[in-house]
């Protein structure tokens, strides 16, 4: 994709909507009496969401509970009991029954191991907090046992070295693991000490209270069972809680904008930036409507905004809704009949700040828009042009400004992919670390999931297998997106009839803690 001059900076013509009273008469024709229930638009804004990679050995992956989900199942538990932040577990790995899969949790590795890894699981998924537990190996094995707080002493520093300021909470080794209680003390209490020179050194480090575990809560000696993992995971919410109220591991906004999901006439997006895509329809004379997603028919309903935007075409196959700058908010894509694709900002849309338009940001690599997703690929926030070839393949060019503004970093192949058939490839982010993953639709409908790992030759795919046994063979039917706002794309079923939706929030998925049937969230609409 070639860069091109700057384009001139101007609004999406002709102007908004102007009056309110407009406004809602299109929202009722909208409607068309279908009983999707209207809420007042509010300004609700999404809490910081902060990315945290649990890291360590099989304790942090989970073996010992009968469904590998360690201490992070009942952490994510906890976690979910307050509103002032949201917490997404981050990692290369992917285990246990909950919805963030993804950890650092490689079994049978050292600190060493450990640290030999590091700056490149740390550069794919950029954690604002490190869960770490990590030097039983060493014990038991008798692994340089005296140096062992050295070695995870220059483990931190390489961590530190990645990303200063962020928060490493340590926990030490379980104090009543059997049969090396004393060489636990001695590394725990050198440990402990870490703490001072860390932080004397400008560092957020701290040393988090192993619980003393029962026989019957470490039933293999090394392992905890579920009653362990429940009590490792009281003590670091304690740790990081207190980390987020002390300013330390306090985040950023949500992402998941940076994605497009829907086809056809329906789309979900992030309109209004509070991590909640949106219903948002193209009518055939190409105008966009939007509903605010306040939770659903139910659940706190919709704020509906009536139109906001005229639109550029009357053919919505060549629509697409991403967050192109970051700012948390979808913004409007057009890929042109020649493959060049046209931005405008969303300022607020049509009546309350309008759109900002920057021309072309892409000459394109192909003239079929079939074939062109936006997805928000490396996690950025910003949302990446990917390509799927007439064999499957997937080519990814990620968004460093566009055309003009930065240009465009060509990975190459980032997928060989499982089908040459477009139309069912989704890309959205499963497992919450901010990267979308790869879905396929099957013919009988079932979903087979790739978790983004980086990618060909990046650190590749983690396949999850079948996620979803699907509801429908129609994938023109199924869209996957954030419905719930908890940084995990769901299933999002519509009638292609009358645009109702159901929704099935995303819980892990197929063998992994499911799907949570949440209903019909919006009985339709009629677009016109």
């Amino acid at each position: 994709m070639s860069c091109r001059p700057r384009m001139k900076e101007e609004e999406m013509k002709p102007a908004a909507m102007k009056k309110t009273a407009r406004a809602a008469r299109h929202v009722l024709a909208l409607a068309g009496g279908a009983g999707l229930v209207l809420m007042p638009a509010s300004a609700l804004a999404a809490p910081p969401s902060v990315r945290v990679m649990p890291l360590g050995d099989s304790i942090t992956w989970g073996v010992g509970s009968p469904t590998a989900s360690s201490y992070r199942r009942p952490l994510a538990a906890l976690l979910s009991g307050q509103s002032r932040y949201t917490v997404a577990f981050v990692g290369s790995q992917a285990s246990g029954s909950l919805p963030d899969l993804a950890n650092e949790g490689h079994s049978g590795y050292t600190i060493d191991q450990i640290r030999a890894g590091i700056d490149g699981w740390m550069a794919g998924t950029r954690p604002d907090a490190v869960l770490l537990h990590i030097g039983i190996n060493d014990l038991n094995r008798g692994v340089d046992v005296p140096n062992a707080p050295q070695r995870l002493k220059a483990l931190t520093d390489r961590i530190f070295a990645n990303k200063p300021g962020i928060t490493v909470l340590v926990m030490g080794l379980i104090p009543t693991t059997p049969g090396l209680e004393s060489q636990v003390s001695t590394f725990n209490n050198q440990v402990r000490a870490l703490a001072g020179s860390q932080q004397q050194a400008g560092n957020k480090f701290r040393f988090v209270e192993p619980p003393a575990l029962t026989a019957a809560q470490l039933p293999d000696r090394l392992h905890p069972n579920d009653e362990g993992y429940q009590r490792m995971a009281q003590a670091f919410h304690a740790a990081l809680d207190r980390a987020f109220t002390d300013g330390w591991a306090v985040g950023g906004p949500a992402l998941g904008a940076g994605t497009e999901a829907g086809t056809d006439k329906v789309r979900w997006a992030d309109f209004d930036g509070d991590g909640r895509m949106d219903y948002l329809t193209i009518a055939s004379s190409g105008a966009v409507s939007a509903l605010l997603n306040r939770g659903g028919d139910g659940r706190g309903g919709w704020s509906p905004l009536g139109q906001v935007a005229t639109g550029l075409t009357p053919d919505a196959s060549r629509v697409r809704f991403a967050d192109y700058d970051g700012d948390g908010k979808a913004d409007y894509l057009l890929i042109g009949t020649n493959g060049a694709v046209q931005v405008h900002l969303n300022r607020g849309g049509d009546g309350r700040g309008g759109w900002l338009g920057l021309g072309q940001i892409a000459s394109g690599v192909t003239t079929d828009a079939s074939r062109v997703q936006f997805a928000d690929y490396d996690g950025d926030g910003k949302t990446d042009y990917l390509f799927i070839g007439a064999n499957g393949a997937v080519q990814a060019y990620l968004n460093r400004g566009g055309d003009g503004r930065g240009g465009w970093l060509g990975l190459g192949q980032i997928a060989s992919g499982v089908t040459p058939e477009a139309s069912r490839v989704r890309f959205a982010d499963l497992d919450g670390d901010g990267r979308a993953d790869y879905s396929v639709l099957g013919a009988d409908g079932a979903v087979q999931t790739y978790l983004n790992r980086g990618g060909d030759g990046r650190g590749g795919w983690f396949v999850l297998g079948q996620s979803a046994t699907g509801l429908t063979s129609n994938a023109a039917q199924v869209s996957f997106a954030d419905f719930t706002g908890d940084g995990n794309a769901d299933y999002l079923l519509e009638d292609p009839a009358t645009h109702a939706v159901t929704v099935y929030a995303w819980a892990g998925g197929d063998g992994h803690g499911g799907w949570l049937n949440q209903g019909r969230v919006a009985s339709g609409v009629t677009i016109p």
